[in-house]
């Protein structure tokens, strides 16, 4: 068959040949190289600009931290918040929180309004305490709209024991149809 051919005709089938093999090759292996190629280079672009922001996390979290400050820390329920706080702080003081009744909701039409109640024993000083530290560390969450002192005598063991109710509001601004959480 090759004794047929010319010179210039063995050249040209050996030039398609060459073309064919580096075809099948291309498709066969080069390409997938060259595909994990650009995908290397997309992720190293990624990482490098990952890399950068990451440079940025402590001025965003001081950006953050003061927003909250401002903003009164409303990343979570008022009213967990306040039972955490009033509950460390009777543990710590020697009262006891006797009652937690259910919190009352309102919202109007940019505005909601959540009403919490508690009610602790103990002595004057510590629930005086209370008070001063629920106004100066929750200012920004709710603030105290009653408090009243009052005492009833406990007949086991004829003892008049002080009582603080004490009930808080927060306020809310929301927008307009949606649901306050």
């Amino acid at each position: 068959m090759w004794g047929k051919l010319t010179y210039k005709n063995k050249c040209i089938v050996l030039c398609a040949g060459f073309l064919a093999f580096l075809l099948i090759g291309y498709r066969v292996s080069f390409s997938k190289t060259f595909e994990l190629k650009s995908e290397i280079q997309e992720k190293e672009t990624k990482l490098s600009w990952l890399k950068e922001k990451e440079k940025e996390i402590p001025f965003l979290q001081s950006g953050l931290d003061m927003i909250e400050e401002v903003c009164g820390n409303d990343t979570g329920s008022v009213r967990d918040k306040l039972t955490s706080f009033i509950s460390d702080f009777s543990e710590q003081n020697a009262c006891i929180v006797t009652e937690i009744p259910v919190n009352s909701f309102y919202t109007n039409e940019g505005l909601a309004i959540q009403t919490n109640s508690f009610i602790i024993k103990g002595n004057f000083h510590n629930l005086l305490t209370l008070i001063f530290e629920l106004e100066n560390t929750h200012k920004y969450n709710a603030r105290i709209m009653s408090a009243q002192f009052y005492s009833n005598k406990d007949f086991q063991t004829k003892r008049k024991q002080l009582y603080l109710k004490l009930i808080t509001q927060s306020f809310k601004e929301i927008e307009p149809n949606t649901n306050p959480s």
